[in-house]
């Protein structure tokens, strides 16, 4: 009898259907898609190529999603999971493994630098499964360069997760810090998000996208609570007058007046209304 297929291997073999294997290596062209994500950066060029990537992300975040392949299914947590539940690579097998894993994050990142962010996604993905918690340094890097793919498809939550997964994995990750700042406005996270500009800002004091955002997000959360106050106040009275009607009565009848010491509120009966 034949052998039983290996469903991580069909899985793979799915994904990369979605474009030609020769678009593994990708020729430096003027794309706008010219960049590199977080690891990929030089030693004097190191901070240009950064800042480009912070532009295009950035820029994206603000934009239609792009779609160059099908979706691709991404679950951090699980994967965290299955990394630290089995057992560790002997030193001789490390080795070789921790080079087939470099070797699939920098496919991932010329496919990234060709703005096939979907089938980039499929490398650093292929990359995580074969981690075990002796490579803590390079998942970090893996799920902080996964965001960024999700990023530019506008898959924000998968990136917020992804950028969480990188974190925990280097609590001092600040770019990931950041990018998941950014993501979690993008999803209205507001309060959460003002905290990650903030640890952005223990660790680079001068970074400026996150002194821009700590000083804008404080009146924006403001707004957003009041909203969802009201909101809520009106769907309490929709549930108000479903119970007051059969007594001829509706919230109309009750009025909530603030008192200005306590700021806390006293409903007053009115029979009339």
């Amino acid at each position: 009898a034949s052998p039983e297929p290996d469903p991580s291997k069909q899985w793979y073999q799915r994904r990369v259907r979605g474009y030609k294997m020769s678009d593994r290596k990708h020729e430096s062209s003027d794309s706008e898609y010219e960049m590199a994500p977080e690891d990929q950066v030089g030693d004097q060029t190191g901070d240009r190529i950064s800042e480009e990537v912070d532009k295009v992300i950035s820029d994206k975040l603000g934009s239609q999603p792009i779609a160059d392949a099908t979706p691709l299914s991404t679950t951090p947590g699980k994967e965290k999971k299955v990394e630290e539940e089995l057992p560790p690579y002997s030193e001789e097998a490390l080795g070789v493994v921790r080079s087939e894993v470099v070797t699939l994050k920098d496919i991932g990142n010329e496919l990234f630098r060709a703005g096939k962010s979907y089938p980039a996604m499929v490398e650093y993905t292929s990359a995580l499964k074969l981690c075990r918690k002796q490579l803590d340094d390079l998942r970090s890097v893996l799920h902080a360069n996964r965001a960024a793919c999700h990023v530019l498809c506008g898959e924000f939550k998968e990136a917020e997760e992804d950028c969480s997964a990188a974190i925990e994995l280097n609590p001092q990750y600040l770019k990931a810090l950041l990018r998941r700042g950014q993501v979690r406005e993008k999803l209205e996270k507001l309060t959460q998000a003002l905290e990650d500009y903030k640890s952005v800002l223990a660790l680079d004091p001068r970074n400026g996208p996150a002194l821009e955002a700590t000083q804008r997000l404080p009146r924006e959360i403001e707004v957003q609570q009041e909203k969802m106050k009201q909101e809520c106040i009106s769907k309490l009275k929709d549930l108000g007058n479903i119970v007051l009607k059969p007594f001829g009565l509706s919230t109309d009848n009750f009025n909530m007046v603030q008192n200005p010491e306590t700021g806390g509120y006293n409903i007053q009966f009115s029979q009339n209304k």
